[in-house]
């Protein structure tokens, strides 16, 4: 899989064994663009509800600039 071979090279780079990556509970293939909105709109929302911005807008580590709407729609 792609984190083991991963985690294999970058332990190998800085010398260490062990973990790498942080567990996750879920990862899964994105199926459709519904789907990938409602993931997108997710994850953009984050900052807003930990309480860093008022708007997802205002996050300005967000790499981001993305109109869901329109830019899935093409």
């Amino acid at each position: 899989m792609l984190k083991g071979s991963t985690a294999r090279e970058c332990n190998k780079l800085l010398k260490r064994t062990g973990a790498f990556w942080q567990h996750e509970s879920y990862d899964h293939v994105v199926r459709n663009e519904d789907e990938l909105r409602r993931i997108v709109e997710y994850v953009l929302n984050n900052p807003v509800k930990a309480g860093l911005v008022e708007v997802e807008e205002d996050w300005m580590w967000s790499y981001c600039i993305y109109n869901v709407e329109r830019d899935l729609s093409r």
